[in-house]
């Protein structure tokens, strides 16, 4: 009589709590689960922040050459579906010239960006690029220029562009 009770209670015991843990880990349903954030493909109006060593100015002339009529630049940042944002150094000095723009041993400038969402709360693309030029180094544009353009060129292939 004891086997007959004590077979339900191990299995109760031992299958409750394993449903309990797969309703727990469950995702949400799709009518609670907080604002998504925009994936790159819907991005066509984009706001750059004032970066520095002019990465900003560079960064919009290659939208244009790069990017024209898929993406639009607007200069209020509430008309925006997206921010880019980032910082940029660059190495001064006729060291760091003769080493990494005509040797082509490092960067002489370097530049990292972030598109985030209108609230600044996702980042929704990332990427970092420098202006080494291995071969004809000194005969070709290098600086923030280079940088701008290899960002660009990046973000560009994210989009699907």
């Amino acid at each position: 009589m004891l086997r007959i009770f004590a077979l339900p209670l191990i299995f109760a015991s031992t299958i409750a709590p394993l449903a309990l843990a797969q309703v727990a880990d469950s995702p949400a349903p799709v009518g609670e689960t907080a604002a998504a954030a925009p994936d790159l493909h819907s991005i066509h109006k984009i706001f750059i922040d004032k970066l520095p060593n002019d990465l900003d100015q560079y960064l919009r002339a290659e939208f244009f050459k790069q990017m024209a009529g898929r993406i639009s630049l607007v200069l209020d940042e509430k008309d925006a579906d997206a921010i880019l944002t980032g910082v940029s150094e660059e190495e001064k000095g006729t060291g760091a010239k003769i080493t990494g723009r005509y040797l082509g041993l490092h960067d002489v400038a370097t530049g990292s960006l972030s598109l985030v969402d209108k609230q600044r709360k996702q980042i929704l693309w990332s990427g970092e690029a420098g202006d080494r030029s291995l071969v004809f180094g000194a005969m070709r544009r290098g600086g923030e220029r280079k940088v701008a353009e290899r960002l660009v060129s990046k973000l560009k292939k994210s989009m699907g562009n």
